[in-house]
């Protein structure tokens, strides 16, 4: 018998397949761009302790 699969009819199509891959790709992406930017302020934070420049409002102590 040629009876429809009910397991054939739940799987997505390709275009549902394209849209699911395009929004993983966008949440990667977001993903990637919020790490990097807690990372680089993290980093910022951690320097402009550091460094010379930064203390005493840009001046040099004396």
């Amino acid at each position: 018998m040629n009876t429809p699969s009910n397991f054939a009819s739940a799987l997505p199509s390709e275009r549902e397949l394209q849209r699911i891959r395009r929004k993983a790709a966008r949440l990667r992406a977001d993903h990637l761009r919020a790490l990097l930017g807690r990372l680089a302020a993290f980093v910022k934070g951690r320097t402009a302790d550091i460094d010379p420049r930064h203390l005493g409002g840009g001046r040099a102590a004396g």
